[in-house]
């Protein structure tokens, strides 16, 4: 439905989609934040399955990507907790050692001078950073959708 809407471009002699054109519609989050919720993505939701929950039809995931400036679903989609732990195991050989230090603050200080934070916790808080996202109402998604398409072309 996303790619749909786009413009088509020659490329090496070949019709192809204009992946690259990107629009702003008025449903900016900073300036419209009463159409939008802040919303935590459960463990193991895709962005397809949120869209269906939210909007009824799974679709319309490209607008929960949109809404959050997500372009790559792979790197900044919330991982699930079995991909999670997957993924630190890979990433590190012992995920429990020490990554940096905090202060009572949460700052990042040099040395042993307050709290070690390990390498799992790091990439945990980075993780659930990406589960808070925001989403339209759904009594603004055909309106965001008709927007998008005319801007778009």
């Amino acid at each position: 439905m996303y790619f749909s809407a786009h413009p088509t471009t020659t490329y090496n002699n070949t019709q192809v989609i204009d992946i690259f054109r990107r629009v702003i519609t008025k449903f900016n989050i900073l300036e419209n934040i009463a159409v939008f919720q802040k919303y935590d993505v459960v463990d193991g939701a895709s962005p397809e399955a949120l869209a269906f929950k939210l909007y009824g039809d799974s679709e319309l995931h490209w607008v929960i990507l949109l809404s959050n400036n997500i372009v790559d679903v792979n790197n900044n989609w919330p991982l699930s907790t079995q991909d999670f732990g997957t993924y630190v195991t890979k990433k590190y050989t012992n995920p429990a050692a020490r990554h940096h230090y905090e202060d009572g603050d949460g700052d990042v200080v040099d040395g042993p001078t307050s709290y070690p934070v390990s390498y799992f916790t790091f990439e945990e808080r980075k993780n659930n950073e990406k589960a808070s996202i925001f989403v339209l109402d759904a009594f603004y998604i055909s309106s965001f959708v008709e927007e998008f398409r005319k801007l778009i072309k």
